[in-house]
């Protein structure tokens, strides 16, 4: 996907790309962020679970993200920038993208149809505060999806675990594994 492929994609949902914005050093990488689904209920984590057979799915998902995400803090509705996780390629490295949440959007639907999922209501989605303190996901499950939030990713044994083997450059990019490095380096 090239650049501009990649803006009209996140602005169908609803998310304009900040341009000028430099490399975040230092924050938790968003290859690693990859294992968010693993890290347990309870110790920072809030989930809301919906089933994708209920008819009013991209409303209630839609709304859970916002209410999700506005509670741990992703965003601020004064200051409605964040940071996505994407690669631009399959073979290449992991990057975080400053967006700003527009007043019309359709994350889950339009959204997960495009770059932030793997078809409309099926969710795959990383999403990072602009200080690194509140990481905001999205997954498909069989017959759910999930939408959650982790606060404080630096404290999670799941992220630090995962981290110490990208670092070890045996799995992901080698830029995924110099900022794992500088990642846990930082914490």
């Amino acid at each position: 996907m090239d650049e501009m492929e990649l803006k009209e994609s996140l602005a169908a949902a609803g998310l304009l790309v900040v341009e000028g914005w430099g490399d975040p050093g230092g924050l938790i990488p968003p290859f690693v962020t990859g294992q968010a689904p693993s890290c347990p209920p309870g110790g920072g984590r809030t989930e809301s679970l919906l089933d994708i057979e209920d008819p009013l799915l991209l409303e209630k998902a839609n709304a859970a993200w916002y209410r999700l995400s506005t509670e741990a803090g992703l965003f601020a509705e004064v200051d409605r920038r964040f940071l996505v996780g994407l690669t631009f390629d399959e073979d290449g490295p992991s990057q975080w993208i400053c967006v700003e949440l527009q007043e019309s959007w359709d994350i889950m639907g339009v959204g997960a149809s495009r770059v932030l999922g793997s078809g409309y209501c099926r969710p795959e989605f990383r999403m990072l505060s602009l200080d690194g303190s509140v990481l905001s996901c999205g997954t498909t499950w069989e017959s759910a999806i999930s939408t959650f939030t982790v606060r404080e990713p630096g404290n999670s044994q799941v992220f630090r675990k995962f981290a110490e083997w990208v670092a070890t450059g045996e799995i992901g990019h080698p830029e995924d594994s110099v900022a794992a490095y500088r990642w846990l380096e930082g914490l």
